[in-house]
């Protein structure tokens, strides 16, 4: 298959300003996708973009993802971020990658192009540990990042589980699953005065760090270490732990 003729042939397809061997089409009046050769020229490198459209920091996406490419061709790993992104205007330092069974991209129409295909967007380094299974990338890219919004809200590696004895409200199973970070700081603040109850988190570089209420005070172990700590602490601790 010949890449270049693939992507060039999409219906309306129009070359990008200032990218070379990077082509950009749209569907419908909601999506504009645009595609972009790898180094080698083997694997499309490709944004969604739903909405506002912003060619100049999508080329920027493309182009940063291609002089990278290298770290994540071939490796074997779902969802991967290339650090070192900055572009003017935004607040994104990373660019994120999917692989083919993960973003599932011309997976009806097209499949030798999907399978050589890898979704690219536009993230943060807080997003994205590289060491998610193909399951957890699945529902990372599909249900929380929105990979697809050039404008999206940083949304942080947080892996948790809880329990709740006052609000009867608990997470199920032993195992720590994905939830925003505002659900973290939410069941940290309803810790207070809750005896017997716990919450327990992950970032993205495996760190685990668990809030304990005795009813009396609340126990903060991280590390090995345990600490008092109070409510009004919590929310800061949060939200620096995952980042």
């Amino acid at each position: 298959m010949n890449l270049g003729s693939v992507l060039s042939a999409m219906p309306g397809a129009a070359p990008v300003s200032g990218l070379d061997y990077a082509w950009r089409w749209s569907p419908n009046p909601m999506f504009t996708f645009t595609a972009a050769l790898s180094t080698e020229s083997g694997h499309n490198l490709q944004v969604n973009v739903r909405g506002r459209y912003d060619e100049v920091l999508v080329a920027a996406l493309l182009a940063h993802a291609r002089a990278h490419d290298g770290t994540f061709v071939g490796q074997g790993r779902p969802l991967m971020a290339v650090g070192g992104f900055h572009h003017d205007g935004t607040d994104f330092d990373t660019v994120g990658v999917a692989a083919p069974e993960v973003h599932g991209y011309h997976a009806t129409e097209n499949p030798e192009l999907s399978a050589v295909t890898y979704a690219v967007f536009p993230a943060y380094a807080s997003e994205i540990s590289g060491r998610e299974n193909e399951e957890e990338a699945w529902g990372r890219f599909r249900k929380m990042l929105q990979p697809n919004k050039l404008d999206r809200a940083e949304m942080p590696f947080v892996k948790m589980r809880y329990d709740n004895t006052r609000t009867q409200s608990m997470s199920k199973g032993d195992a720590r699953g994905f939830a925003p970070l505002d659900t973290l700081v939410r069941e940290l603040e309803l810790l207070d005065g809750a005896p017997g109850s716990f919450v327990e988190w992950e970032n993205r570089h495996g760190a685990v760090w668990r809030v304990d209420s005795t009813g009396d005070a609340l126990e903060l172990t991280h590390d090995a270490s345990q600490e008092p700590v109070v409510p009004d602490r919590l929310r800061a601790v949060a939200r620096t732990s995952v980042q």
